[in-house]
């Protein structure tokens, strides 16, 4: 496949992600249908389409069902796209043990998470000042996905945990492997961290996506694996999800610095193991 091949090729991955988070609602529901169905014929109940409505419509609308598919998703998205990545851009799945168990650059991941932290939360209050309806909408969407309240194992499996390893393997996997086919890093870069806002189909997190797809996108680079980002991605919504922003600006940009200073002095272009042979399609 020549360049511009791979350039348009990009555009796949990001339309089959968001296309299998519809198809995936439809056999979850197909399963609430029919537990709906042995629960009334157990209990001898006779119902129509407008029963199976009317009890129906409680389950796909709750909290519980919207994390189900969510969940379910991501485990699909990890096998679909973690076999794409390895079967065509050989990328590695394997855990970088060694880098991972590096002390020095655990402490600098998680050194940067509040940095950040603080910038995405800059971003967010510039663009709601210009586009406050904008705001409005993904406040509703936090809120309907549980994010205001406490929040639920079911939630935290996936926004903290099985979403981030998803979302790595996807942009900073497959769809940067064939961006840097087409482009140097730097706009490589750019382009999945660019395809990653719009992935989150509202404008508030799809700003702050972009930058923070950057960085991962780096931190992909420089570490050498999909599980380095994923370490970071993971970090960073746990952090969101779990803390109170507590700590002055000053301090998040102290850490920020401190985290870049020891995983860039600790990674190096020469451990990076992404070199990868491409299988032609």
């Amino acid at each position: 496949m020549k360049k511009t091949g791979y350039f348009f090729f990009c555009f796949l991955p990001l339309f089959a992600s968001i296309g299998l988070q519809f198809l995936i609602t439809f056999p979850i529901m197909g399963f609430c249908m029919m537990g709906i169905f042995i629960s009334n014929i157990l209990s001898g109940t006779k119902f129509g389409y407008e029963e199976l409505m009317q009890q129906l419509m409680p389950l796909v609308t709750n909290q519980d069902f919207s994390m189900f598919v969510s969940i379910a998703f991501a485990v699909s998205g990890i096998l679909i796209f973690g076999i794409w990545y390895t079967c065509q851009f050989h990328g590695s799945m394997k855990l970088p043990a060694k880098t991972l168990t590096n002390p020095k650059i655990l402490l600098g991941l998680i050194f940067v998470v509040p940095g950040l932290q603080l910038i995405s939360s800059m971003i967010t209050v510039v663009t709601a000042s210009f586009f406050p309806g904008w705001m409005e909408f993904y406040e509703s969407l936090m809120e309907s996905a549980g994010f205001t309240a406490s929040p639920s194992l079911l939630l935290v499996l996936y926004a903290v945990l099985l979403g981030p390893i998803e979302e790595e393997i996807t942009f900073r996997g497959v769809i940067l492997a064939s961006a840097e086919r087409a482009l140097p890093f730097w706009a490589a870069n750019l382009f999945q961290a660019l395809l990653f806002g719009i992935f989150h189909l509202n404008p508030i997190q799809g700003f702050y996506a972009f930058f923070v797809g950057i960085f991962l996108g780096y931190v992909r680079k420089r570490g050498g694996s999909v599980w380095v980002s994923s370490l970071l991605h993971i970090l960073y919504n746990g952090f969101a999800t779990f803390l109170s922003a507590e700590m002055t600006s000053f301090m998040f940009l102290v850490l920020f610095l401190a985290g870049m200073y020891l995983f860039h002095k600790n990674t190096s272009p020469e451990s990076i193991n992404q070199s990868l042979e491409v299988s032609d399609m």
